[in-house]
């Protein structure tokens, strides 16, 4: 049965959860600047692992490094104990390819676990985005991924189910997945896949 109302953000999100959290830490209120992101994204968030929020971490959108603060009332000594426990868990929920990829970064460089923190954050950053630019297509687009070139097309219509019935009929449905039929997290996945 087609979810109702699929493309309704939440507090805790749960088509991230569904579409399965790759690393253990979260971003919580995300203020992000697509005007002022330059080299890098310009964004503000505060960092939570294992449920509790450990740190904020901010960029101006220049192309420098992350910046991190104690979230409020943390003393100092807490906040250098939090920021090494995520930078520890950020190093080790690496992919092996991402290590592979980034071996001259992280073999033998002494920030290689704020490396991966900073890896770990902005990929956490661009999962969020990416699920948000999606939601706003789909509330006003018809998104079909094709099987057969793995891209996604679009029809400039309202998702209704009367448009939906009618693209249907003139596609070849077998090799096409109507993106805004299915649930969020699984329209997620698609999404992530498409090429171009």
């Amino acid at each position: 049965m087609k979810n109702p109302n699929p493309f309704v953000a939440a507090a805790t999100d749960p088509t991230l959860e569904a579409f399965g959290r790759r690393y253990p830490m979260e971003l919580k209120s995300i203020k992000f600047n697509a005007h002022f992101s330059r080299e890098t994204h310009c964004f503000t968030a505060t960092v939570h692992l294992d449920g509790r929020a450990v740190m904020k971490v901010e960029n101006d959108g220049n192309g420098g490094a992350h910046n991190y603060y104690p979230v409020h009332g943390q003393s100092k000594e807490s906040f250098k104990i939090m920021f090494d426990e995520a930078c520890d868990s950020a190093y080790e929920s690496l992919d092996d390819s991402v290590r592979e990829e980034y071996k001259s970064l992280l073999i033998n460089n002494p920030y290689a676990k704020s490396t991966a923190l900073e890896w770990v954050i902005t990929e956490l950053l661009n999962e969020h985005l990416c699920l948000k630019d999606m939601r706003r297509f789909l509330k006003s687009k018809v998104a079909v991924f094709d099987e057969s070139d793995g891209k996604i097309y679009q029809y400039s219509c309202k998702p209704t189910e009367e448009n939906l019935t009618f693209l249907k009929k003139e596609t070849a449905a077998e090799q096409c997945v109507f993106l805004n039929d299915i649930p969020e997290h699984e329209a997620m996945v698609y999404w992530r896949r498409a090429e171009g």
